[in-house]
């Protein structure tokens, strides 16, 4: 009797096993990434810090071990194979060659962060041919779990889980659009714009899963996480997806309707955007404007005002206070906007550990009075090891009087951990309410929110008071239009809107980097999170994926992004192409929305730096390059016949 060898048999299990827990380990991976910086708090480090890079070093190991068992590297087979590659091969080489320790292991880690993940997941669907919806239906669940704890925020009115970023960087967790008590929702993210395009990222493939779900409770499911998703992203009040969302949503509705010509699909297009439209509405209708929380102004005239239109103005530099010291110096900070160094003459304030530093002027206000000024620290303090940052407050009393006065400004600066403090923040505030009145002005400085007093070099400049036309108070005044509305319409407004200005500072100070080294770059590192990390004062945010490619590996880095971004279109175009089936169409073009809101949005904000958005951009590229090779396996095999 033969012997049978049970060699081959033992190796099939192995494999199947291999196959198991890789596919098991990719979509726990998926499911618990959102949730990150809840797991950091429950586990401890270093468990809770680097359990995702751990996790998915194992899976790359077993991705490996399953490459030597089958004799190949197991990647696509597509072009997106050689983008991937080169595209880590640069920032290896880069790495190499640079040795720029620290700083570059850093930027190395944030360039890649979860590429492997386009190998892993093909692997993962390619032996369990459900795979497909159940990674798609995870991902839309923890979307839509993500997206409920965000509307959930808004509707209590505070953070559920308070962001340690955000406390470190703005003195407090709370984020409202400028200048209302309107909150910008973030739940588990570090911050509302990551939330966002998490998101929007997800939400194509929701609205795929509910067009094509045929059981009842399943399209209930996927449609109730996709209107989720949706009115989160709008309470996000991150307009930069808002615009990825609507150049996707056109550009699809024009493909389709060229493609189709139907009049079924015309109707659907405009359910769809009437349903996106009535979301908006009753968001805009709702929502009442309101004096600002953040920055506690009883009118705070848009920022940027450094040239308002006072007259009879009279400078307070040049007026002996009633009460606390006035110290002058002369701080010159760069100016990213104008691309100036910014000279200005300042009253110098530091506060002591127990108590605040205070200026008092005494002061006979004008009619229609209104008060001109800028806040800054000292340039010379903006290391992060040099203090907590400081609570700049203008507080007006009338003299004499009884009541306890009224706060009317307050804002927290802090340089060292936020970019876009490093220059000087313009305001103008209208005091119209005490006009004719005998008032005492306080200019109050506190330490931040660690009450640590260390380096807090604060700078009042500017400080001119004066009357002002009622009618431009008008015009500017917050509460005169819908916050919602004034958000939405100010996406355009480069001179005045204080966040369109920090991106306007982000990207001068960017390309000003880029041409310091057009051709080869600064290296791996020198921005985004990685520079926080390592060289914080030096440390720049491009606001832009392109320019951080640029910035840090200059035209090669460009090359390799745009070979990235044509190797996925072109997949794209021939998979929608060759497909036959009109369900895996449908998925393709949700893929390829999804695809076009990261490219879109990674213009203005280096969006793959998100850890989030990086792990489920690769997921998709991989589930795109899935689909495509599944095409060519019936081709290849019929030639192999």
């Amino acid at each position: 009797m033969e012997r049978i060898d049970p060699t081959p048999l033992t190796r099939e299990r192995e494999v199947l096993w291999l196959d198991r827990i890789s596919a098991a380990g990719v979509l726990v991976f998926l499911l618990l990434l959102p949730f990150h910086l809840a797991i950091k708090r429950l586990l401890p480090d270093p468990v809770g810090t680097y359990w995702k890079e751990g996790l998915l070093v194992l899976l790359v190991i077993i991705w490996g071990v399953r490459s030597l068992l089958a004799r190949r590297l197991l990647l696509t087979g597509t072009l997106l194979d050689w983008a991937a590659l080169a595209y880590a091969g640069l920032v290896v080489l880069r790495l190499l060659i640079d040795r720029s320790g620290e700083v570059g292991l850093w930027g190395a880690y944030m360039s890649i962060l979860y590429l492997p993940l386009f190998w892993l997941v093909p692997q993962a669907l390619d032996h369990f041919p459900r795979g497909l919806k159940i990674f798609m239906s995870g991902l839309v669940i923890v979307g839509g779990l993500a997206a409920l704890g965000g509307v959930v925020e808004f509707i209590v009115d505070r953070p559920l889980l308070p962001s340690a970023e955000l406390i470190e960087r703005q003195g407090h967790p709370d984020v409202f659009v400028y200048g209302t008590q309107l909150r910008r929702v973030y739940f588990v993210f570090d911050s509302p714009t990551t939330l966002a395009n998490t998101l929007a990222l997800l939400l194509p493939l929701a609205l795929v899963l509910a067009y094509q779900s045929r059981q009842l409770w399943e399209r209930i499911l996927y449609l109730a996480a996709a209107a989720l998703m949706f009115v989160c992203t709008i309470l996000t009040f991150s307009r930069g997806i808002w615009v990825a969302l609507g150049v996707t949503f056109v550009a699809l509705a024009v493909f389709k309707f060229l493609e189709e010509r139907s009049r079924k699909f015309i109707l659907n297009m405009a359910a769809v955007a009437g349903a996106a439209i009535l979301i908006v509405l009753v968001v805009l209708l709702t929502q009442q404007s309101a004096g600002s929380t953040e920055e506690h102004a009883l009118e705070l005239i848009r920022t940027e005002y450094r040239s308002a239109p006072l007259t009879g103005s009279v400078s307070l530099l040049d007026a002996e206070p009633a009460e606390g010291e006035a110290v002058y110096q002369e701080w010159q900070l760069y100016d990213p906007i104008d691309q100036v160094e910014d000279l200005r003459r300042v009253i110098y304030t530091h506060p002591g550990p127990d108590k605040s530093a205070r200026v008092i002027y005494q002061l006979e206000l004008p009619r229609n009075a209104a008060l001109r000024f800028s806040i800054a620290l000292d340039p010379a303090v903006w290391s992060p090891e040099k203090g907590d940052g400081v609570s700049f407050m203008v507080f007006v009393k009338e003299t004499g009087a009884a009541d306890e006065g009224e706060m009317v400004f307050q804002r927290y600066l802090n340089p060292k951990l936020n970019p876009n403090d490093r220059r000087w923040r313009n305001y103008i505030l209208d005091l119209s309410p005490w006009s004719g009145q005998k008032v005492d002005l306080y200019l109050i400085a506190e330490p931040g929110p660690d009450h640590n007093d260390a380096y807090d070099w604060a700078g009042w400049a500017d400080l001119e008071l004066g009357s002002i036309d009622p009618a431009f108070i008008e015009a500017n005044r917050t509460p005169q239009v819908n916050p919602v509305a004034r958000h939405i319409t100010s996406i355009t407004d480069w001179a005045q809107d204080e966040s369109n200005r920090d991106r306007l500072g982000a990207w001068n100070l960017g390309l000003a980097a880029w041409r310091d080294n057009p051709l080869w770059g600064s290296g791996l590192g020198v921005t985004g999170a990685a520079a926080f990390r390592t060289m914080p004062e030096q440390a720049i945010a491009t606001e832009s994926q392109v320019l951080k490619a640029l910035v840090e590996l200059g035209i090669p880095g460009l090359l390799v992004l745009g070979f990235l971004w044509y190797a996925i279109g072109s997949l794209i175009v021939r998979t929608y192409r060759r497909e036959d089936d009109a369900s895996r169409r449908l998925l393709v073009l949700a893929l390829a929305a999804s695809m076009l809101i990261v490219f879109v949005e990674g213009w203005v904000y280096q969006n793959l730096e998100v850890k989030q958005v990086n792990a489920y951009f690769w997921t998709l590229t991989g589930m795109l390059a899935f689909l495509h090779t599944q095409q060519l396996q019936p081709q290849e095999t019929a030639e192999q016949s």
